[in-house]
């Protein structure tokens, strides 16, 4: 039963942002923002720092492949951009202390760098029109912002449960 935990949190994570979506819609606050949840991308960003890597990487693998077929309409992007932001943040918190604030600032900057590189391919592939002035104030600050107040939400009980799932599977 406890193998099923992480698996579990991350396919509610995967859900949870579509229902955000559809509670959510463009001018719910009245306000002409877009709010992109990257629940998942959180979680797989704490994971990465906090649990096993490798391990991480396959579940951010996999995650990222079932994200591109349900949500997108370009397969392979966060295929290999979820794994990508993961080793990048695991990478970047073996140079700094990883603690809550390091790590705000590593999840803050994963999901700002996923946001420019989807708005890139937007933009040059599939031909979508949004300056970068309109990016910037309608969806990456908003979406900036969501997400880490997810972030403040999640990280001390995920942190733990991480935590404890890491002992359990370094002593098996």
């Amino acid at each position: 039963m406890k193998r099923v935990i992480l698996p579990l949190l991350l396919t509610l994570c995967f859900y949870c942002e579509s229902v955000f979506v559809e509670f959510t819609p463009p001018g719910t606050f009245k306000m002409d923002i877009l709010l992109v949840p990257h629940f998942l991308l959180v979680l797989l960003i704490v994971m990465g720092l906090f649990y096993l890597r490798n391990r991480t990487l396959i579940y951010a693998a996999i995650f990222g492949l079932l994200f591109d077929i349900y949500y997108t309409e370009i397969i392979g992007v966060y295929l290999f951009l979820l794994p990508i932001t993961v080793y990048l943040a695991s990478k970047m918190a073996r140079v700094i202390q990883a603690n809550v604030f390091t790590t705000f600032f590593i999840s803050l900057l994963c999901v700002g760098m996923v946001e420019f590189v989807v708005y890139g391919m937007n933009v040059f592939v599939l031909q979508r029109s949004m300056d970068i002035q309109e990016f910037l104030n309608r969806r990456l600050w908003p979406t900036l912002i969501v997400n880490q107040i997810f972030f403040l939400i999640i990280y001390f009980p995920f942190k733990k449960v991480l935590s404890q799932r890491k002992r359990i599977e370094m002593h098996e």
